[in-house]
């Protein structure tokens, strides 16, 4: 088997191909380097040398099947979720496929990958769901900008194609896993500040919603900032008011589509005790005893009757009787009650992150805002810094 490199004319400029022919004639590029990329080159001809002629000159396996049969092998994956195996496909299929337009793996290159799908994913729309007559839903493209984190996660589902490729011995050019967006791409993601209710309105909220299924989630939720598919998946047998203090304990959770998910949770460390004040024990055993509570087998859920859309309805509709101008869903009220936890000082790091079930670095990133607490002693030391004492 005959190896060697050539120069290819591109208008971005000379590439380096590296080609093989076999015994029978058959010529095959197997990869493409830039001018500089000499040495590279040079190396991934003699690894071809050295390989077995069908590894070298492998039969060729189009996109289409190999897109298909990655597909099936992710659905079987019992490992992650069902949403998340969802989720790995819908990638594939409308931020992956439409951008490639090479028949034949074996003949896309990095050049092809950085060159064309890149920008085609970069100014490429987002996705929706768009409910249809009969109860039936379709997925639609709309006209808005795909985010980065979505254009994050798509190069990065792509790398994980990539490694099935080659766990399968079809030949795409492995230096694809290589690519990497440049250290500045993404910083301009988190510039729009993230919206959070103040003190006072979360206590307002809480202090004066009348209805006892609301008043109930939105107490549990603002003061232990659990993730809403646990507040919803909380059962009877989850709260313990014989302990001193009284003890929330996260065990289920629900999925995307509100399934209950027996004992699973996001994480290993969100199976945890969650301590709780005397007024929501107050508040929580009046709506456990006045409720008829929804069944799931074994477990009677407290909050059985509410949806993730349902919760976000009764939280925006509580907070506009009140005059409040309430953004997002229920998500505020964790980064609410992270916030209001860290700005007091009271728990350790230990604590704080048994009680939320994630790390300093994750609650500093995402969740920690300012809630004034020691406003008029950080302004008076602002203004003494640079005064003579």
């Amino acid at each position: 088997m005959k190896v060697w490199i050539e120069t290819l004319k591109r208008k971005s400029g000379d590439k380096l191909s590296v080609k093989c022919i076999d015994d029978n004639g058959k010529k095959m590029q197997r990869g493409i380097f830039e001018k500089n990329q000499k040495r590279q080159a040079k190396i991934f001809a003699d690894s071809l040398k050295t390989m077995k002629p069908h590894l070298a000159m492998p039969a060729k396996v189009s996109f289409d099947t190999a897109f298909s049969e990655y597909k099936e092998s992710v659905l079987k994956n019992e490992l992650n979720t069902y949403e998340t195996r969802l989720m790995t496909c819908g990638y594939i299929n409308y931020h992956i496929a439409p951008y490639i337009k090479t028949e034949w793996l074996s003949e896309y290159t990095y050049h092809d990958f950085k060159e064309t799908y890149i920008p085609k994913l970069i100014n490429s729309k987002g996705m929706a769901v768009k409910n249809l007559p009969g109860g039936e839903s379709t997925v639609v493209r709309t006209d808005k900008n795909l985010g980065k984190k979505a254009i994050k996660d798509a190069v990065a589902n792509f790398k994980l194609f990539v490694k099935y490729s080659h766990s399968r011995q079809w030949v795409l050019d492995r230096q694809i896993l290589d690519f990497n967006f440049p250290k500045n791409f993404f910083q301009g993601e988190n510039t729009k500040p993230k919206w959070m209710p103040k003190y006072g309105e979360v206590v307002r909220i809480v202090k004066e919603e009348k209805d006892p299924l609301n008043k109930a989630l939105f107490h549990t939720a603002a003061e232990t900032g659990v993730r809403l598919n646990e507040l919803l998946a909380l059962t009877y047998s989850d709260v313990d008011f014989s302990c001193k203090p009284a003890l929330i304990y996260t065990n289920h959770s629900i999925d995307k589509w509100c399934n209950f998910r027996e004992n699973f949770l996001k994480t290993a460390t969100s199976k945890r005790p969650i301590e709780i004040s005397k007024a929501l024990v107050s508040v929580l055993k009046y709506w456990m005893k006045y409720q008829t509570p929804v069944r799931h087998g074994r477990y009677r859920l407290i909050f059985g009757t509410v949806s993730k859309k349902m919760a976000t309805r009764r939280i925006k509709k509580s907070a506009q009787a009140l005059g409040i101008k309430w953004e997002n869903g229920m998500s505020p009220f964790r980064k609410f009650s992270q916030s209001y936890s860290m700005d007091q000082k009271i728990f350790t790091e230990a604590q704080l992150d048994r009680r939320y079930g994630n790390t300093k670095e994750i609650r500093e990133k995402h969740y920690y805002r300012d809630l004034d607490v020691n406003k008029d002693e950080r302004i008076a030391a602002i203004n003494n810094m640079l005064l003579d004492a």
